[in-house]
């Protein structure tokens, strides 16, 4: 009986010899642990790139959706952004020529001044180092004046206490601009947003301005402290300043954005979106296409319910002035929109 086991044991121990030597090894497709290893390896290789995205001033309605735009593109390996409160878009785009920020809010009017070296902050000096990534708001410049002020007009502007808004933001440089096509001269209350409003409550002002998708917040609070009228541009103004101030087009704000406010007001527009410098690659920014417009698309719509249902693909065909990224001319393209020949960069690289 043992010779009988040790007989058995032998051939179990042969058998198993011969089939450690057969050469037969599971594959690394059909191994699940080892493939999702593998994945978990590669993820780790990449090193993000931690970037301070220059938004707008808290106070903003604009930006609870570019603190969402940091959330999101944060899922992206390759990025870690932190949003940063800014002095607004004309500071943003300067500090983008420079190389302080890579990523930051810019504004429609000054992205197409900037980089064709026109307008008075960027007179002869055109920066032709960044892109546009989308554009996401159209955002009319709203002027707005106490109901208790006596203002009818622009001209009723004239040498009043006025805010054109905050210190370098884009709403501030287009009034000043506008108002000069026109002849009116506000005496001018130059001071940051939050300073503009408090000076608008305690009456040291008639009125100021802000640029922003309607209602905006900070206009709701103004009315808060001090029932507002908006100001109306007429069409004679309208024509006068457009065909001075090419990088400006017009729009409205639609009756009853702001309680006591049952007008709609025509006035100039502007149209909020992202820029970026020439760092990202095409590949880098269609991954934050697809992050923004496909797979964390609720996230920016839940914090900026105002602009949840923006179409932003065709927003930024119908505002950019300027050459889109690469990234982005890709996304667009694979959607199946046309992209004009105008707003595709020279680096573009057609795929598929």
């Amino acid at each position: 009986m043992k010779k009988f086991f040790a007989a058995l044991t032998a051939a179990a121990m042969l058998i198993a010899a011969l089939s450690g030597c057969s050469g037969q090894q599971p594959s690394q497709s059909e191994s699940p642990a080892s493939g999702s290893e593998s994945s978990s390896q590669q993820a780790e290789s990449v090193e993000p790139r931690y970037l301070t995205l220059s938004a707008v001033a808290s106070s903003s309605g604009l930006f609870p959706y570019c603190v969402a735009i940091g959330d999101v593109l944060s899922n992206i390996p390759e990025l870690e952004i932190t949003v940063a409160e800014s002095g607004g878009n004309v500071a943003n785009t300067q500090e983008l020529r420079v190389g302080e920020v890579s990523i930051a809010n810019s504004i429609s009017n000054t992205d197409y001044e900037s980089y064709t070296g026109t307008g008075s902050t960027f007179t002869d000096d055109p920066f032709t180092d960044v892109r546009i990534l989308w554009y996401y708001e159209s955002t009319p410049i709203q002027i707005f004046v106490a109901k208790d002020a006596g203002i009818e007009s622009l001209s009723d502007l004239d040498g009043k206490d006025f805010n054109p808004g905050g210190t370098g933001t884009a709403a501030s440089v287009v009034t000043h601009e506008a108002l000069d096509v026109l002849g009116i001269h506000p005496n001018y209350f130059e001071a940051a947003q939050a300073d503009a409003g408090d000076a608008y409550a305690n009456r040291q002002i008639v009125g100021a301005v802000k640029t922003g998708s309607a209602p905006d917040s900070y206009i709701v609070q103004a009315n808060t402290n001090r029932p507002v009228k908006l100001i109306n541009y007429t069409d004679e103004e309208l024509a006068k300043v457009t065909e001075a101030i090419p990088s400006v087009t017009t729009g409205t704000v639609p009756a009853n954005a702001y309680e006591g406010v049952d007008y709609e007001i025509q006035t100039l527009c502007t149209y909020q979106g992202i820029q970026v410098d020439m760092s990202f690659s095409q590949e880098l920014v269609y991954k934050m296409w697809k992050a923004m417009w496909e797979d964390y698309a609720d996230t920016w719509k839940t914090a900026y319910v105002n602009g949840a249902n923006n179409n932003v693909p065709e927003m930024t065909l119908q505002a950019a002035k300027t050459p889109l990224h690469a990234g982005t001319v890709q996304y667009l393209t694979e959607l199946g929109y046309e992209v004009p020949a105008e707003l595709i960069p020279e680096e573009y690289v057609p795929v598929g």
